[in-house]
């Protein structure tokens, strides 16, 4: 209760003025002014709908702006991590050896008190805090998976706890900070709750056609006309563009 009432304050002494930034995928801002600096965003979709590209898009947008970034990984490697970011940019790899971007080893092939990877929460949390303290500075944070994070928590019912400390930390840095989540829910949970912005990433078949969208489920402070877009995922990451007229079925109704 007292974390709960801790991130609230912290989320009320932000500036009333609002700083829009860029979270670089392409064509968004053709819809939207921004997502307002330091706003917790939470990515949710299922495998192959392009969350760990957006996560990396926008890391890659605020050290391009001279920004400092961290990608706390709980899934994949870093090595994954690099050959992803290097074929996207070729600029990447340099990226990551100047330390614009710190990439924070929680993945099952980082090393840990226990031999099968389980991990307590004060470790996670702990491992958590020395990836922070590598990148001081930052303002943009990524935390990919929560999902990923919990699976691995030697009591999953600690993972609301890890989930109310981290974000309480990156509120007090004021630090823009993406979440991400595997799948999409029925029923929301406390992530849904607490942070300030839901991204759906998703793909549906219509006829013999498959769409991929980018729905802004929900957002503080935002507003977004249409609220679907089609997503494309490119050669140079993900961009966003209104839904053609044939490809707006029923079905995305369902998702507002």
């Amino acid at each position: 209760m007292i974390i709960t009432e801790q991130i609230n304050v912290a989320i009320k002494s932000q500036s009333k003025k609002v700083e829009w930034i860029d979270i670089g995928v392409e064509g968004l801002l053709d819809f939207i002014p921004g997502l307002p600096k330091g706003d917790a965003i939470l990515v949710r979709g299922e495998p192959g709908t392009g969350k760990t590209i957006l996560c990396l898009q926008f890391l890659h947008k605020g050290a391009e702006n001279g920004e400092k970034c961290i990608y706390i990984t709980t899934e994949e490697t870093p090595e994954t991590l690099m050959r992803t970011g290097t074929e996207l940019w070729i600029d990447f790899p340099d990226l990551v050896q100047k330390k614009q971007v710190v990439i924070v080893d929680l993945s099952i092939a980082a090393t840990y008190d226990s031999e099968f990877s389980v991990i307590s929460k004060e470790e996670a949390v702990d491992i958590f805090m020395k990836g922070l303290a590598a990148q001081p500075e930052a303002t943009r944070i990524v935390v990919d998976s929560l999902s990923s994070l919990e699976r691995r928590l030697a009591d999953p019912a600690d993972f609301r706890e890890v989930f109310m400390r981290l974000l309480l930390e990156v509120k007090k840095r004021k630090a823009t900070t993406i979440f991400s989540a595997e799948g999409i829910p029925v029923n929301p949970d406390i992530t849904e709750y607490l942070v300030d912005h839901l991204i759906y990433l998703d793909y549906h078949k219509h006829d013999v056609i498959w769409t991929r969208v980018f729905i802004l489920r929900k957002s503080r402070s935002v507003p977004l006309k249409p609220q679907i877009l089609k997503l494309n995922i490119e050669k140079e990451g993900l961009s966003v563009e209104e839904i053609p007229i044939s490809l707006k079925p029923v079905w995305f109704a369902s998702k507002l």
